[in-house]
């Protein structure tokens, strides 16, 4: 009753290559009953081989050829040592472009943000400072703002005042760590 029941039951459609297909096809049946495609070996055919390096078409081969196959294959065979360097270093990237991640445009970036933190100002620098740099001794503004400081917190003008002299102390820290900065960067970037 069973056997009865089984071929009556409709048969279900799965996707070719689901895992679960099973194609009765004589070309299915050929091939998982093939021989190794090694000349003169009648052993089945359970594993494949690459015929190329475009990974495209495989032989069939029994282990014993497989294994005698891949130590004696190059992947490559042909190719100028340039090639072979230039895909050693794609694939260690995983094939993906890479970018530079250096001061080639960070420098345009990094003056452009400075000027807008010296200006007080969202806007871009205007053409005229562009590549010209900045440079900490000709910007009055500094300078300015330091004298105005040191006159406020001057020992000379606060006579005892302990958080005047802490102050003092502070402002001529800043201001010479700020000027050693930016000499620094004047010799470095814009020379």
């Amino acid at each position: 009753m069973t056997r009865h029941n089984e071929r009556t039951m409709p048969k279900i459609e799965l996707k070719p290559k689901s895992p679960e297909f099973a194609d009765d096809s004589p070309q299915q049946q050929a091939a998982e009953q093939s021989c190794c495609d090694m000349p003169g070996c009648n052993a089945a055919a359970e594993h494949r081989a690459p015929k190329d390096r475009g990974l495209k078409e495989y032989y069939r081969f029994c282990l014993a050829h497989v294994q005698e196959y891949n130590k004696a294959w190059n992947f490559f065979a042909g190719m100028a040592q340039h090639d072979i360097e230039h895909h050693i270093r794609a694939s260690f990237l995983w094939d993906r472009p890479t970018r530079r991640f250096d001061a080639g445009n960070m420098q345009e970036e990094l003056y452009r943000k400075a000027w807008q933190t010296r200006n007080f100002s969202d806007d871009d620098p205007p053409d005229t400072e562009r590549g010209q740099g900045f440079r900490f001794s000709n910007d009055p503004r500094i300078k300015t703002r330091y004298k105005e400081l040191v006159k406020k917190y001057h020992p000379d003008l606060n006579p005892g005042d302990r958080k005047a002299e802490e102050m003092i102390k502070s402002i001529n820290m800043s201001y010479t760590i700020l000027k050693l900065a930016y000499e620094k960067y004047d010799s470095e970037y814009r020379d």
